[in-house]
């Protein structure tokens, strides 16, 4: 079925973003959970493409198999879903599951950590073997007011408040979009509503032991009902602001590089000590976090104080940290050298 508003804030949105990607003619990857986000995203999606500007759509479902029957439902619902995006394009469209083991998303500290990565992991194997250079997630306005909140709270520096970037890196030659991320919750169950598009709740987003549920279910609407009702929307709009400062940060921390860094040695990171030391350590705070940024290191249990203070040692002969991931810096007579352990 056609959809009945072209006009759609989500059929917009998702055509504006599409014109923004290079190469999507190989096809799209979009994960699909059966939620009201996703399901929005790939029948909007479909209605925008033909064959002939992306040859196939790839709806790929993960089954995280922690809530038994209902991730079940859930795969068979996305499943059957598929019959019904056919009727809005001529491009192919394929469908794609795994199910993940739950004793692997239970090490650590972080189950949400360890389903997003292994999510990532799937669609870049995805991509690679279908020759793929897109794949799209859901990811709404709501969700990067919730990213940039939690990260206040966290004492994240500047980057970490720009929250959820529309695009970026997920492997070589494999980018990931994210194209409602300007879209409210509200546009999209507007559209699902309007065209009679049906989705499966997700019962675990009320489970308050995650700390993004917590802040959707009890901190942001206190905030919306008792300080300020456009909160989501200031949130949101904060991560903009952000990233035009993050590029001139980026800028800036590319230069401190070029004047610290010497030939690295394997995954190590070698820096000059000498001329770390001759840095102020507000400007070497910067750097790091954009080294890490570069280098994939693990950042979402560093908090602004504990960059500061390695900032302010890394300098002095002796010093060593171990930090989470197992990157460790190390300073010596000539040299300081981060990287894993």
């Amino acid at each position: 079925m056609k959809p009945r508003s072209a006009n759609s804030p989500v059929l917009l949105e998702v055509k504006n973003f599409l014109a923004s990607c290079k190469n999507v003619g190989a096809g799209i990857i979009v994960g699909v959970s059966g939620g009201s986000d996703s399901v929005g995203l790939v029948h909007a999606l479909a209605c925008q493409i033909k064959k002939d500007s992306v040859s196939k759509l790839i709806v790929a479902h993960v089954n995280h198999a922690s809530r038994g029957a209902e991730n079940d439902a859930d795969e068979v619902f996305v499943r059957h879903s598929v019959e019904k995006l056919r009727e809005v394009t001529d491009a192919l469209v394929e469908y794609k599951t795994i199910k993940l083991n739950p004793d692997d998303l239970n090490v650590g500290a972080s189950w949400e950590k360890n389903a997003r990565q292994a999510r990532y992991k799937w669609f870049s194997e995805i991509a690679i073997e279908s020759k793929v250079n897109w794949v799209f997630t859901a990811h709404t306005s709501n969700d990067q007011a919730e990213t940039v909140l939690m990260r206040i709270l966290r004492g994240s520096g500047v980057q970490g408040l720009g929250g959820i970037k529309p695009k970026r890196s997920l492997t070589k030659g494999v980018g990931l979009g994210r194209p409602l991320l300007f879209c409210s919750k509200e546009q999209i169950f507007d559209y699902l509503r309007g065209n009679n598009i049906v989705w499966h709740e997700d019962p675990s987003n009320q489970q308050t032991r995650f700390l993004r549920n917590k802040i959707r279910l009890h901190l942001l609407p206190l905030l919306k009902s008792e300080y300020q009702p456009a909160i989501e929307r200031i949130l949101a709009g904060l991560s903009g602001h952000v990233h035009a400062y993050a590029s001139l940060e980026k800028r800036l921390a590319r230069k401190i590089g070029l004047k610290l860094e010497k030939p690295r040695v394997l995954d190590q990171v070698v820096l000059d000590r000498a001329a770390v030391s001759m840095v102020p350590a507000w400007k070497l705070s910067l750097f790091l976090r954009s080294l890490f940024a570069r280098e994939s290191w693990p950042t979402d249990a560093i908090h602004h104080s504990q960059w500061k203070k390695i900032a302010q040692n890394m300098g002095v002969d002796g010093y060593e940290v171990h930090l989470a991931g197992g990157i460790r810096i190390q300073s010596n007579r000539y040299t300081v050298v981060l990287g894993p352990t």
